[in-house]
């Protein structure tokens, strides 16, 4: 941990002239408990209960915590009893849960059971290990008897089945219904989920993205099905193949088949994924096909509009500039106050700008400032580069210098402005200077109980726990202490504790008019997050610092415990069959959940990122790409597209979003050379060779 600001030091000094007692036996009990040294930490912190003596709560968590694995659990019962009466607690809603694992691993069952069943609705813990506690009580109440009462316990381990399938708990209690339905008369006991269940368990499979895991139960339904439920088996299992992205032949077969035996906005749902699916693998003309099938049985419905701008898309995407002129005029004309109406304008500007007709595409340029007047600084920017890129093109050099210096100084860092700087390079023009942000003065010390309990809690290592703290009683801090002395503080807090992730939302929600062009303020929204393991792991990897750290703002903004809708996690959002291949190829094991560990995650991240960077020549835009997309398409896209400068290259990468995140990334990126490294100024060559062995998902 680096040393605190000489502020900080007052403050900490401050609080008490006496040194805390216990605080390094106590540090010392809780690396035994992360060790898993359970009787250890418990033995060393029974004698500890002064050490916190601002945190008592935290204290009673890691006593109950630690006698519980420990195996004492009267004693783990007695801390957790206490915890609960700490109403202001974060572990208050944890507390009683506790303590009923406590009674049930006493033996205490109807003191347990009676607690499961008044917590089981609520939040604080698990649901589902609390109803399959009260379903062994009743399968052991059933036990000899059989008839009512093994029926009653079946159908409840079947519920917890059907209700939590993802859970771990989920197959055992499946397997107990099954051992409980021959005890059982008639349909109450049966030993397998029905038809209506097993598309619940799937449905809830696939809400939880587990797409693999629904697919696989809706094999499990009879082939012989009532027409309704055949119908919806067929487009859960679509959708479920649509999202593995396993098959997506598959998922367009089964979508287009089931959408006739479908109506209204179901019916253009399946049409619309089955055309998605299509594109997937390149069936571009079925796909298009597809796309303006729905414009013309459901031109009402809610997936029109998309399907009609990518009809003229996909045509763009493969190269096919005027064909894909007519599907985007169509957009704006149907759907011109759409979501997809300014990607239709843009798109009309970038077709006729390729196919080298100047004027038209100064006019669609035109249409779509208007149409896209709502999207802030990136449309702008957007239109006053291509702008300026198209007035070239018709041999208008003045104009063309004007646009490029306004768009290079209006957002330095944006990156239409760090192409317009390397347009300007290009035709030997004065580059507009950098100039670094102010020091500033430092944040004044702040007399508060809250900072006080953090600080506490750093004391003795709980450095991610004190940030927690000092963010749950962030609101009344800025109440009493005030925004113009609170938020400063704070920010140079937060990274110390390493709440980066925090800071960076608290510095977004302050901005820049408030706190001024300080470097407090920018380090505090670019930070050099867990640095220690970024620059390690980083060096070892080949992939440069801070180009790490900008792939962690815009994968987490530095939040560990980040999940995506893929079930990507952590700081650089990998997904756990990723994280598998790539430990593999370092010669490591870990398990998906080790992904929330900060230095695993970013081992891990950084070695994907320097395979990449390796494979497409050290070129960061193209790298950024791939571990958005996968290095398979941007192969594809430098095959595609080789030749053409890094400007129309980006604009023509397929997917949207891998888009979007190249340009951000090497915004984020300019961002972090500014201020710790020399300043970034893009290359508008795109070198498309690339190595053909590599991380290739």
């Amino acid at each position: 941990m680096s040393a605190a600001p000489l502020a900080l030091l007052f403050l900490a000094a401050s609080l008490s002239a006496k040194p805390r007692v216990g605080a390094a036996e106590f540090a010392d009990a809780v690396a035994a408990f992360r060790a898993g040294d359970y009787a250890k930490a418990a033995r060393a912190l029974s004698s500890l209960g002064q050490a916190l003596p601002k945190n008592r709560d935290y204290y009673l968590y890691f006593l109950g915590e630690s006698q519980f694995y420990a195996g004492d659990y009267g004693q783990a019962q007695a801390a957790f009893a206490g915890l609960a009466k700490a109403r202001d607690s974060r572990f208050a809603a944890l507390a009683p849960w506790r303590v009923a694992d406590c009674l049930w691993m006493e033996g205490k069952r109807q003191e347990a059971g009676a607690a499961y069943q008044k917590l089981a609705s609520g939040t604080g813990g698990d649901a589902a290990v609390a109803r399959f506690r009260i379903a062994e009580m009743q399968a052991e109440a059933a036990r000899g008897k059989g008839g009512n009462a093994a029926a009653t316990a079946a159908r409840t381990f079947m519920q917890i089945h059907v209700d939590f399938p993802a859970h771990p708990l989920a197959s055992e209690a499946g397997q107990w219904a099954a051992r409980l339905a021959p005890t059982s008369p008639g349909e109450p006991g049966r030993s397998e989920p029905s038809p209506q269940e097993r598309l619940q368990r799937a449905a809830t499979l696939s809400k939880g993205h587990h797409w693999q895991e629904a697919y696989d139960e809706l094999l499990l339904l009879p082939p012989a099905l009532p027409p309704e439920l055949a119908v919806q088996r067929d487009l859960a299992m679509g959708m479920a193949k649509y999202h593995a992205r396993h098959d997506y032949a598959g998922a367009a077969q089964l979508l287009l088949a089931v959408a006739p035996k479908l109506s209204g906005e179901k019916a253009a749902f399946a049409v619309f994924h089955g055309a998605r699916a299509l594109s997937r693998i390149d069936r571009d003309d079925e796909a298009i096909a597809s796309y303006r099938m729905v414009v013309a049985k459901y031109p009402s419905a809610s997936w029109a509009a998309e399907a009609q701008f990518r009809a003229g898309w996909l045509e763009i995407n493969r190269g096919h500039f005027r064909a894909a002129l007519p599907d985007l005029r169509e957009t704006l004309a149907r759907y011109p106050k759409s979501g997809f109406a300014d990607d239709a304008a843009w798109y009309l500007a970038l077709a006729h700008y390729l196919l080298g007709e100047s004027a038209p595409a100064l006019a669609a340029l035109a249409n779509y400032e208007q149409v896209a007047r709502r999207g802030g600084e990136d449309a702008s920017l957007r239109a006053l580069y291509w702008r300026a890129r198209i007035l070239a093109q018709a041999g208008q050099a003045s104009e063309t210098r004007r646009l490029l210096h306004e768009c290079a100084a209006r957002a330095p860092f944006h990156y239409y402005a760090l192409l317009a700087r390397a347009r300007l390079r290009e035709l030997g023009e004065p580059l507009p200077a950098w100039a670094l942000p102010s020091r500033g003065l430092p944040p004044a010390p702040l007399r508060d109980p809250v900072v006080s309990r953090a600080l506490e809690l750093e004391g003795v290592g709980l450095e991610v726990e004190a940030g927690l703290e000092l963010e749950r009683g962030e609101p009344g801090i800025i109440k009493h202490q005030g925004k113009a002395a609170a938020r400063p503080f704070l920010l140079s807090v937060y990274p110390r504790l390493l709440a980066f992730h925090r800071a960076y939302k608290l510095a977004e929600a302050t901005g820049e008019a408030v706190l001024g062009d300080t470097r407090l303020f920018w380090e505090a929204f670019y930070p050099r997050a867990f640095a220690r393991a970024v620059e390690h792991h980083g060096q070892a990897a080949g992939a440069p610092d801070l180009f790490v750290y900008a792939i962690m703002r815009k994968e987490s903004t530095y939040y560990p415990f980040a999940v995506s809708p893929a079930d990507a996690r952590g700081l650089l959002q990998l997904i756990p069959s990723t994280s598998a291949e790539v430990a593999k190829h370092l010669g490591l094991t870990t398990f998906p959940d080790e992904l929330f560990d900060p230095d695993t995650n970013i081992r891990l991240g950084a070695a994907y990122l320097g395979g990449l960077l390796r494979r497409f020549g050290g070129q960061e835009a193209l790298a950024a790409g791939a571990y958005n997309a996968g290095a398979r398409a941007m192969m594809r896209w430098c095959d595609q597209w080789r030749g053409r400068p890094l400007d129309e290259f980006v604009e023509l990468v397929t997917y949207d979003q891998a888009r979007e995140y190249i340009k951000r990334v090497l915004g984020i990126y300019a961002r972090y050379r500014y201020l710790y490294g020399q300043p970034l100024e893009l290359s508008l060559f795109v070198d498309a060779r690339y190595l053909k062995d590599g991380f290739d998902f």
